[in-house]
């Protein structure tokens, strides 16, 4: 709906209003920050010249001093940032909310700007901007801190401010209007995941702004929003949540590649990015032994080109295991310290009995004071040796992975860990290491995201649940896009038992990603029905190949370039497909790269499957040779597949599934 003369004329104004205001904050913060670090600068020398002459406590409150100074200054200077970000581009929403005592205008933006008693522009997480999410022109609420605010929303706005210009008004009274939600999704993609702010749907809004949930478990097929979701879930918590801050949360990704994938979607919305690991990588520090870890890469590029038997423990199997050994290691007999002899009955009275409760090597170390204080000794001088003593008198193996090779040697499983650990034994070695020595609970990590959840064992879950007890998490995965063999789930909510029950189980099914095309596509291979695309039709239909020449490949590519996609992949079935097309391409085109650790700008991207999880691309051409196609068993790998295509996919060599 077009505005009257009018209307627009007030608009531009108001937009000229916000930048004045803006511009006038930064000059004053601008000063304000310059006196600050001329401040800073001359406590510090102040610290350093004059250190000798102050005792410990002067010199540790002059640092902490120093040390909140600049904590407030660069607060600060993040606070300019976020005004510089205001006159680029102000706000994408507006809305007027009628109650029975006011008319607000409610203007909605990525950052807030208030001074002298106004709110110019509402951040989008504040509890008034949920209304432009959630509702339509009409009777509409919020919670607010004081309890729920109900009224009328009068009027609905959208609008599209590049460089401090207002280029586009929309005035309409549904939710996010389709015509701005299809030119977002109909437009390119870039290397890098973006925030979807402006488009937020209801039902992805219902999950950013939960915070009464402890545990939230969602399953959204291919291209729903799920990563966009989780991450902007965090920037709200972080709004909302006054004493969370960026180190108190903690992401798991499938790969490192996905971690870059996704480190500018923080940032643009004004936080810093938060910590960032794999599963593998955060277990694996808490082994002391020095060795090669197995990436989850890797694992599966092992996976799927071997028919060596792979190894898979259950929770169950390995309480087996360690009840088994714990069995076996009791004192055989007395045991003499310091000329008193302890006889093998009352130690093992207080093994198997008093100390139960506890992992078995803390139950040792109880004993190590028992035996200390009944001798009047020095708990401090004498615990460790004494613990020393009834190890040896135990015969205990206590190194995690030569207890988990006896494991393995008693299944008959030939495998050498002295030199490296594979992923799938990892987990197992983690598992028995902790149940023995005990888990080391972290409180510090307030809230844990794990992404690609369906490709988590339960064991893994319960690892983290007992190493973040207190810690809120979000979970979100697919079940139609598991690539672990070893983690097959008929749905998330299997593994709410972990969480005490208590998860929020969420579903999304409509993808944002993909043409309809593609959807219809990809629908096909795995038998469903309840996904539909949101995208509108497109010029461009999947195209089935079969050919094995470099020539056709360029072809393609040339098409797609012509075709308008910005980001094209060529994805193979595993690593040894994309190495060989890699240097049979390279010949012919300078302009490929080998995806190892980030995806490079303005290239052609080539990658295995495996390494594709939560990534997308305007044209992909998916590649295998002609006798590694995708097998009927292997259809959630192709699935996977075909889904990371937003506008065009070409398919070569793959006999029809459907």
């Amino acid at each position: 709906m077009s505005l009257d003369m009018k209307s627009q004329k007030q608009e531009i104004e108001y937009l000229d209003k916000v930048k004045s205001v803006a511009n006038h904050l930064i000059e004053k913060s601008d000063i304000r920050v310059e006196k600050e670090k001329s401040d800073i600068f001359e406590l510090k020398r102040y610290i350093w010249t004059e250190r000798g002459s102050m005792n410990e406590l002067e010199y540790s409150d002059s640092l902490n001093d120093a040390t909140y100074q600049v904590k407030k200054t660069n607060s600060k200077i993040k606070q300019i940032y976020n005004y510089r970000k205001i006159l680029d581009s102000a706000y994408f929403g507006r809305i007027d909310f009628k109650t029975d005592n006011d008319l607000i205008n409610v203007y909605i933006g990525i950052n807030g700007l208030h001074h002298d008693g106004h709110n110019y522009i509402f951040d989008w997480r504040a509890p008034i901007s949920s209304m432009f999410y959630d509702y339509t022109v009409g009777k509409a609420e919020y919670k607010a801190p004081l309890g729920t605010i109900t009224g009328d929303i009068q009027l609905r706005r959208q609008y599209k401010i590049e460089k401090g210009k207002l280029e586009r008004i929309i005035e309409s009274d549904i939710n996010i209007n389709d015509e701005v939600l299809q030119e977002v999704l109909s437009s390119n993609s870039s290397e890098r995941m973006k925030n979807i702010v402006t488009t937020i749907q209801k039902e992805q809004n219902t999950i950013i702004r939960n915070n009464k949930d402890k545990y939230l478990i969602v399953q959204g097929i291919a291209g729903s929003g799920k990563t966009s979701v989780a991450l902007h879930r965090i920037a709200y918590l972080l709004y909302k949540e006054k004493d969370l801050n960026y180190n108190n949360i903690l992401i798991f990704s499938p790969n490192n590649i996905f971690s870059e994938y996704i480190s500018e979607v923080l940032p643009e919305l004004g936080e810093e990015n938060v910590l960032n690991t794999t599963f593998n990588e955060f277990v694996s520090s808490y082994l002391k032994q020095r060795k090669k870890f197995e990436t989850f890469s890797d694992f599966l590029e092992r996976s799927y080109n071997s028919n060596r038997r792979f190894i898979h423990f259950s929770k169950e199997d390995l309480d087996t295991f360690i009840k088994t050994f714990l069995t076996k290691s009791v004192f055989q007999r007395s045991v003499k310290i310091n000329n008193f002899t302890f006889n093998s009955f009352e130690l093992n009275n207080l093994l198997i009995n008093k100390y139960k409760k506890l992992p078995f090597l803390e139950r040792l170390l109880e004993i190590s004071e028992y035996i200390c204080n009944s001798l009047a000794i020095s708990i401090k001088r004498n615990k460790n040796k004494i613990n020393t003593i009834l190890l040896k008198e135990l015969h205990m193996e206590l190194d995690p992975i030569k207890l988990y090779q006896k494991i393995l040697e008693q299944q008959n499983i030939d495998r050498d860990l002295s030199k490296k650990i594979y992923y799938e034994d990892l987990v197992n070695i983690i598992y028995i290491y902790f149940e023995l020595s005990g888990y080391p609970y972290d409180t510090k990590v307030k809230h844990i995201v794990i992404d690609e959840a369906q490709d988590y064992s339960k064991l893994q879950f319960f690892l983290l649940k007992k190493i973040f007890p207190y810690a809120y998490f979000t979970i979100l995965g697919d079940i139609n896009q598991a690539i672990n063999p070893y983690s097959e789930y008929k749905s998330l909510n299997e593994i709410n038992y972990i969480f005490d029950n208590k998860a929020n189980y969420i579903e999304l099914n409509k993808t944002y990603r993909s043409s309809a095309e593609i959807i219809e596509y990809a629908n096909k291979i795995l038998k469903i029905s309840e996904v539909y695309s949101i995208r509108g039709k497109t010029d461009f239909p999947v195209i089935r190949k079969k050919t094995n020449t470099i020539k056709k490949i360029m072809e393609d590519i040339e098409m797609m370039k012509k075709n308008k996609m910005k980001t094209m992949a060529i994805i193979t079935k595993d690593k040894k497909e994309a190495n060989i097309l890699y240097h049979l391409l390279t010949s012919e085109n300078t302009n490929i790269s080998f995806v190892k650790n980030n995806i490079e700008k303005n290239s052609i991207a080539i990658l295995p499957l495996y390494m594709t999880k939560g990534l997308e691309f305007d044209g992909v051409i998916l590649y295998t040779e002609s006798h590694n196609y995708y097998k009927e068993e292997e259809k959630k790998l192709y699935y996977v597949a075909c889904t990371r295509a937003q506008h065009q996919l070409i398919v070569y060599n793959q006999p029809k599934m459907a």
